[in-house]
């Protein structure tokens, strides 16, 4: 031990210690085999230099990666959301989602975004005091354009891009539970398409009394798609079909020279002089049929001379055909009241309305909104009194019957039939309604 300096006994002591311990917790953990020695540990022997110092060789300590604050997301507007909505949700400060907002106004009106408009949004997460910020927004419209609204060194920038969109067609077959709207709704065909096959249809079908439960139905409709297969927005509807008690009436989409419009399969015009109803069938009902009955206010029997319609104050009444008005004012027991002539034998007229939107002298086309369904007048509650007049006499509408006012020439009837021929075709290779309604809509106009 003389031999030792100083600094060689500090350090075979350092070495000494530092083993006793290592040995000492090698016992204690021998047992628990979650417990890693120091060698299994990576950890580096301890050395003696040429100098003699003490050298303690450590692994370096591994550091966690900050955690990202990068999101991407992509949803459908809720009920009553906008797109201030939507980006302060998300934890965006309202200066900063103004500005989004006031940006995207340069290509795109945020008013059009409509509920479940699918939006795709990447953005920097809100983080301690630091509010979220937008990378990048992207939506489709119905009028074929992708939108893009990007944030990029403080800076926001919007721009419109027409997106190419390949026309199909759909079709739809079922049959009728309660209603022809609800049936063909559950099936995947757009809300406009099936109002145009009932206005379409409502030359020859009463919609209050000739479905019935079982009866059959087809529509063959247009939808546009991007290139990834997405609907974008719906065309025309092509053809129609419905069959009240097993009667097949078809219409067929035909465009002559004159216009656009629907043809029965002999090629006839559907337009008749009258509409069997003035209200829209989906928002109506039948409370009062024609015919003697129980005054519901007078109390004692009296001839009712029309056909009364249940529908919400304010729903729209249409002219049943082309006319003049020859009376649009107050009328004693009828409320508000109008009254058009359409020919020499017929005329019809609307009561107990709340509003009246025809002066007289007027000329009105056929459905053309005349006014709105009130309580006016002698009135239990909200309805239309619609009359039928023929020749002076107040007849029941439901038994007029009228044949098609309009027939093609030889030339086009010859196009018409070809144009039938590919419609009938094309209901047996259409892709069907329900699966073109699995795939995600935007509903965005613009």
């Amino acid at each position: 031990m003389a031999g030792l300096n100083k600094t060689n006994i500090i350090a075979i002591s350092t070495i000494f210690l530092a083993s006793s311990i290592a040995f000492h917790s090698y016992l204690s953990d021998s047992s628990d085999p979650s417990k890693v020695l120091p060698s299994e540990a990576n950890t580096q022997p301890i050395s003696n230099n040429s100098s003699g110092s003490v050298i303690i060789n450590a692994s370096p300590i591994a550091l966690t990666e900050p955690v990202s604050r990068e999101r991407k997301t992509t949803f459908s507007l809720g009920k009553n959301e906008n797109l201030m909505t939507v980006l302060t949700n998300l934890g965006f400060d309202r200066k900063h989602a103004a500005h989004a907002v006031s940006e995207l106004r340069k290509v795109y009106n945020p008013k059009a975004l409509k509920q479940g408009q699918e939006l795709s949004i990447e953005y920097n997460a809100a983080e301690g005091t630091e509010s979220a910020k937008l990378k990048t927004l992207n939506f489709k419209t119905s009028a074929g354009n992708s939108i893009e609204l990007k944030y990029d060194n403080d800076q926001f920038t919007a721009q419109k891009f027409e997106v190419k969109l390949l026309k199909r067609l759909c079709k739809v077959e079922g049959h009728i539970n309660s209603s022809f709207y609800s049936a063909a709704l559950k099936r995947g065909v757009p809300a406009s398409i099936v109002k145009d096959a009932i206005s379409a249809l409502s030359y020859d079908i009463n919609w209050q009394h000739d479905p019935q439960s079982g009866d059959e139905f087809k529509i063959l409709f247009e939808v546009f798609e991007d290139e990834a297969g997405n609907i974008i927005k719906t065309g025309d509807l092509k053809f129609a079909a419905f069959a009240p008690q097993g009667n097949w009436r078809k219409i067929y989409a035909f465009k002559t020279a004159s216009g656009a419009g629907f043809y029965n399969d002999k090629g006839e015009s559907v337009i008749k002089g009258l509409l069997a109803t003035p209200l829209d069938p989906t928002k109506m009902r039948i409370t009062s049929r024609f015919g003697r009955r129980t005054h519901p206010i007078l109390g004692f029997s009296k001839m009712h001379k029309g056909i009364d319609f249940g529908a919400p104050i304010g729903t729209p009444v249409a002219s049943a055909g082309e006319g003049v008005v020859i009376k649009a004012g107050w009328n004693g027991a009828y409320g508000n009241y109008v009254l058009i002539k359409h020919n020499n034998q017929y005329s019809t007229a609307y009561a107990h309305l709340s509003r009246i939107n025809v002066k007289v002298g007027q000329r009105v086309r056929q459905r053309q909104n005349i006014g709105s369904v009130g309580t006016t007048g002698r009135s239990t509650g909200p309805h239309l009194h619609y009359e039928v007049i023929c020749n002076g006499q107040q007849v029941n509408p439901l038994s007029v019957k009228q044949l098609p006012a309009i027939r093609l020439n030889p030339k086009e009837l010859a196009q018409f039939q070809q144009v039938k021929s590919q419609c009938d075709t094309d209901m047996q290779t259409a892709a069907p309604a329900a699966q073109l309604a699995s795939l995600k809509m935007p509903v965005s106009i613009g």
